[in-house]
């Protein structure tokens, strides 16, 4: 996973068939675990596109040599603004409902 981009297609792939395949297919008393990993999917996705700009900085030698951890994008919208977060967007919808809720009992 060396390129971040296909990295995040990936996952956003990934998530897409969870959340149209099998989410559908699971018991009502799984249905929250599957949401669960939906989001976290969609927690890596936005982690890797937060990324992309130091990744492209340290390609071209303008690194700084330290690691450390970039700040998290100011939305908070899964794959709001920019042509590669169409496929976040499209694929949160589903998880949208368990982010939204503190009570996973109202999720069954």
């Amino acid at each position: 996973m060396s390129d971040i981009s296909d990295a995040a297609d990936l996952l956003a792939t990934a998530r897409e068939a969870l959340a149209h395949e099998l989410l559908p297919l699971l018991p009502k008393e799984r249905r929250y675990v599957g949401l669960m990993i939906g989001n976290v999917i969609g927690i890596a996705i936005r982690e890797l596109q937060a990324a992309r700009p130091a990744m492209a900085a340290k390609r071209n030698g303008r690194g700084t040599g330290r690691r450390r951890r970039h700040p998290a994008p100011a939305h908070t919208e899964p794959g709001a603004g920019g042509a590669e977060g169409a496929a976040s967007r499209a694929v949160a919808r589903p998880f949208a409902p368990a982010a939204s809720t503190s009570q996973p009992q109202a999720l069954r």
